[in-house]
């Protein structure tokens, strides 16, 4: 089973300090920005602002479905779900993090990232 912690390292041996702008893509993968890992029922997923998506918004809040595996390829970190693929972007900062999560949510565990 994939677990926060996994993806948290992974991210930060994997990413290229000479990375694009944020929400910028080599590719036609999506982009999650400001993203957060939490652990809800058992379950991983992430949520944050996604970019580059043909059939969503630019910046519309999202949370993937499951998480079930990550990649890196060219300094880029890859989460990918049952049925999509995304490219993770900046994680999300302790403040953005207590601005964006919903009283409706009760995760298990939570992933802050602070520089």
């Amino acid at each position: 089973m994939v677990t926060i912690e996994d993806i948290k390292v992974f991210f930060q041996r994997n990413i290229s300090l000479s990375r694009q702008t944020p929400q910028e893509s080599s590719s036609r993968i999506p982009i999650i920005e400001s993203w957060i890992g939490l652990e809800k029922a058992g379950r991983l997923i992430i949520k944050g602002r996604l970019y580059g998506h043909p059939k969503h918004s630019v910046g519309a809040k999202i949370i993937t479905s499951t998480i079930q595996g990550y990649f890196a390829g060219a300094g880029h970190v890859y989460v990918k779900t049952r049925n999509s693929l995304y490219e993770l972007g900046q994680p999300c900062n302790e403040l953005g993090f207590l601005k964006e999560i919903s009283g409706d949510q009760h995760p298990e565990q939570v992933t802050i990232w602070n520089e």
